[in-house]
């Protein structure tokens, strides 16, 4: 067996190696301390002489489950009289992915895909490949290449030199079924978070949906701050709710905090987020975005550099803040040993939840919310959901495809469940919740830590930390749904760290157009008279510095026209040759055309290498209309890309 790690951290210990940390109850372990866990462990089965004996992988599997924490470990396996074996671990978050796959009589473990990918000389798997193509990520263990899969969140895979994968799934993702009365959850959408809660009602005598949440959190970030320790923590300070409940938490501790952010100045992210840190009283840092920049980062050799290390054929590697956090490290504008806690959080899909039919109810009818897009809870109404919903950076019409891709969702939805557990609204809430955080958050959302990564910078997720996941996987469906209650907390919270005061008694004057406080608005809800204002209230001179001494006009583009081309407010489009851009159907956006470059389908600056037959079809009036629904052309087995 061949393990080839290439990462920074790894620490090896008696047949265990380990990155990371995690704790183990209260005591809080290190990557040495972790592979002295596993190590422990798979001794004690081995030196037992009672019959039946626990094996290696149990033994693993269940003190993997004991970590809470954000790690990886490749355990050997040594009871094995016929094959070399190893057990992989991964975290509850997948912050960490392991790569294996066997070929002629031998495995191959890495934390690089492409180590594996070339190891095997493997190619493409169509299935696969379309659903990267269409999605930018990968849906189960497997990999757009034959033969190379990943770990999964909250598993643990024996693999041997034989050819035998045995995965163990030991933290699944299934959020409470309990459907209390609607009089004892709020309902009030995340746009009148200011009204009284009603959250807070007690069920069944227990603790409130509010006080689980409450409870999660500052276990969370008790954790969070004895991993930072005297360090200070840098925040990327989004315009949303997410980052400022990370950056609100650590300073009502009194922690250090750095803001930061980026893009163009009078982007509604820079703008809410130049004011939180404001309010905050934290140190905030803003690395500006332009076209010429971008064509030196994507196309220099750091980029070229990052891409193929953070591209393990499972998820399209994260573009948006590699740049900011490079460049804050290069110049020394955050300490060397700062932690950084991005604000990720399993909270997410409860955005994209869909609202639930009776189950007698057609599809399309009118449901309990009331609307005519109520999705019936059904298993195969929740897969033709998820096929709408993510299956959607290009058009595409294949049958075989079709019939593959809704086995694959299928799995992702139920795990080892019957297919009858999914009958009711809850039910099809938790099943979707799961097929969102083994299928997209954990697969993509966190594969943003290999920009972390790549600056040599060390990461901790609080709003991923197991007691979070377990008190937000505990609340009422009706909780969960946009986001609310964990919404609601993270206004009130930044509410108390800014000393905004109480939402009942707040008559502040700047109370935006929209009617929202200070502490409700996020970069969608900021009005455009808001964003002008906002701009206006910070000096030409700081508005200068911002730009190395040049000055720019800001960035004050409608969201509605930032598809067109050189209209992001991150500018990253100009990666794209203009002459590409032409020759690709319209209204694809920059994901879309990235999943064609990761699959060497073009080359983002090479014009001649689009020809647009050979990877698109036209619609069925046989022509593309100029919108866009140019039709892609899914791989097949003889394509040979």
């Amino acid at each position: 067996m061949d393990v080839d790690l290439r990462g920074p951290g790894w620490v090896h210990r008696d047949g265990v190696v380990a990155r990371g940390r995690a704790f183990d109850g209260d005591d809080l372990l290190d990557a040495s301390a972790i592979a002295e866990r596993f190590a422990d462990d798979v001794a004690e089965t081995e030196s037992r002489t009672v019959v039946p004996r626990a094996d290696p992988h149990t033994a693993v599997t269940a003190a993997a489950d004991d970590l809470e924490g954000f790690y990886a470990a490749v355990v050997e396996d040594r009871t094995s009289g016929e094959a070399d074996a190893a057990i992989l671990v991964a975290d509850g978050a997948r912050s960490i992915p392991l790569y294996y796959g066997t070929h002629n009589g031998s495995a191959i473990v890495s934390d690089r895909g492409r180590v594996v990918r070339d190891a095997l000389d493997a190619s493409t798997d169509p299935v696969t490949e379309s659903e990267f193509l269409l999605t930018r990520y990968v849906s189960g263990p497997e990999t757009i290449w034959t033969g190379v899969r990943s770990t999964r969140a909250g598993a643990a895979v024996r693999i041997d030199d034989g050819g035998g994968i045995e995965p163990t799934t030991y933290r699944d993702h299934w959020p409470d079924e309990t459907e209390p009365a609607a009089s004892t959850v709020s309902e009030r959408p995340a746009s009148t978070l200011s009204e009284p809660a009603a959250s807070t009602v007690s069920l069944t005598g227990s603790q409130s949906p509010r006080e689980r949440l409450e409870s999660g959190l500052e276990r969370a970030f008790d954790r969070a701050v004895r991993i930072a320790g005297d360090r200070p923590v840098v925040v990327p300070l989004s315009g949303g709710y997410d980052s400022r409940l990370v950056a609100s938490e650590f300073v009502a501790r009194g922690h250090d905090v750095i803001g930061f952010t980026f893009g163009r100045s009078g982007h509604p992210d820079v703008e809410v987020s130049r004011e939180v840190a404001a309010r905050l009283g934290i140190e905030w840092r803003f690395v500006p975005y332009d076209a010429e920049t971008w064509h030196e980062w994507y196309g220099g050799p750091a980029g070229e550099t990052y891409r193929r290390a953070a591209f393990g054929g499972d998820a399209l590697p994260f573009l948006a803040e590699w740049p900011a956090v490079r460049t804050l490290v290069a110049e020394g504008q955050v300490p060397a040993d700062a932690l950084w806690c991005p604000g990720h959080t399993v909270a997410t899909p409860g955005e994209r939840l869909p609202r639930f039919a009776d189950p007698d109810t057609p599809a399309g009818d009118e449901g309990e919310s009331g609307e005519s897009d109520a999705v019936p809870p059904t298993v195969d109404a929740l897969a033709d959901y998820v096929r709408r919903t993510h299956y959607s950076l290009w058009e595409w019409d294949d049958d075989r495809f079709n019939a593959a891709v809704d086995e694959r969702i299928r799995r992702g939805l139920l795990g080892d469940r019957d297919p009858d557990a999914v009958n009711d609204a809850a039910s099809a809430a938790a099943a979707y919740e799961r097929w969102e955080w083994r299928a997209r958050m954990t697969t993509f959302t966190n594969g943003d830590l290999r920009a972390y990564e790549n600056a040599g910078v060390e990461t901790w997720l609080p709003l991923w930390d197991p007691a979070y996941v377990r008190a937000y996987a505990s609340l009422p469906r009706r909780c969960r749904e946009d986001k609310r209650l964990h919404s609601e907390l993270a206004v009130d919270r930044y509410r108390a760290a800014a000393g905004l005061g109480d939402a009942d008694t707040d008559d502040d004057p700047d109370r935006r157009s929209s009617g929202l406080g200070p502490a409700e608005v996020t970069d969608r809800t900021l009005a455009p008279i808001d964003r002008h204002l906002s701009l206006l209230r910070h000096t030409p001179v700081r508005r200068f510095t911002e730009r190395d001494g040049r000055w720019d006009p800001p960035f004050l583009a409608p969201r509605g026209s930032w598809g067109e081309r050189g209209s992001h407010p991150l500018a990253w489009d100009a990666i794209v040759d203009p002459a590409v851009h032409a020759r690709l159907p319209p209204a694809r956006n920059l994901y879309a055309i990235r999943t064609l470059a990761a699959t060497n389908r073009i080359g983002l600056g090479d014009p001649e290498s689009v020809a647009i037959d050979r990877f698109v079809s036209a619609d069925r009036d046989g022509e593309t209309d100029g919108s866009g629904r140019a039709r892609l052309r899914l791989p097949t087995e003889t394509d040979g890309t």
